[in-house]
């Protein structure tokens, strides 16, 4: 049976049901004999896990998931740079691609509507969080090494290797701090915003590549530079909220 056929069929049986009459006196009954029941039990309060005990975990169940979604885009862009044989200065266009690869694992929660669940766990959600990204970048890592290895053997740039990085790191700095602030500031839709902005970045540094030549030649190093350093000091800053927010077993953005 499949997933359409049975809500339709668990609607109409809903849909016959008539609403069960409740008697106020034996509700109340039946609410002071549970309290009663939970009062009697021996319960203990289960401490949270630590951090790095959850790490471990998540990486055996958002592991493969967020490593799976990486390989596939690293894929897609090596084909793409290979088929366009990319100059150096278009590698800016293809790493919001590399933010948009965890984003399946990070908004679950939210996609199923499970947020209220994820809030009661034994992890706060600030630590799910702060695991994920770590996941994320560790995947992320390899993957732009790896297309950076690939461009400069395609180039022969070895000498313009200190570019590259600087053309890879400050728009995947730019897009994961957009991320992370949608997700902290914004109560719905935060996953079609996430993805409109990343998609919107990468034609924005592609166009960027054609209009402003210029900005790509040596002597503009030292814009790239400060641009990094200023995009690197505000994700830090960001990641230190969520370690803080961990700390105090908060979430990390909004539960709606």
């Amino acid at each position: 049976m499949k997933d359409r056929e049975l809500k339709w069929r668990m609607s109409q049986f809903i849909q016959k049901e008539r609403p069960a009459q409740v008697d106020p006196a034996k509700l109340e009954e039946t609410i002071q004999k549970c309290i009663q029941i939970v009062r009697n039990q021996n319960v203990q309060e289960e401490e949270r896990l630590c951090f790095w005990g959850y790490l471990s975990a998540a990486f055996r169940f958002d592991g493969i998931p967020i490593l799976g979604c990486h390989a596939v885009i690293f894929l897609i862009v090596c084909f793409v740079v290979g088929i366009l044989a990319c100059e150096p200065k278009n590698i800016p266009m293809f790493m919001p691609l590399f933010v948009l690869a965890p984003m399946p694992v990070i908004f679950r929660g939210q996609y199923y509507g499970m947020n209220e669940i994820e809030a009661v766990t034994r992890t706060s959600g600030a630590q799910m969080m702060l695991a994920r990204l770590i996941l994320a970048g560790a995947a992320n890592l390899l993957c732009i090494t790896g297309l950076l290895s690939i461009e400069v053997y395609r180039q022969n740039a070895g000498k313009e290797l200190g570019q590259m990085i600087l053309y890879c790191m400050v728009p995947y700095l730019i897009c994961m701090i957009l991320m992370l602030r949608v997700i902290r500031l914004r109560k719905r839709n935060n996953m079609a915003v996430s993805t409109t902005g990343i998609f919107g970045a990468c034609v924005f540094w592609g166009w960027l590549a054609k209009a402003i030549p210029w900005l790509y030649q040596a002597s503009a190093v030292g814009i790239w530079m400060a641009a990094a350093l200023m995009f690197a000091a505000f994700f830090i800053k960001e990641i230190y909220f969520i370690v803080e927010t961990g700390k105090e077993g908060k979430m990390y953005g909004t539960v709606v």
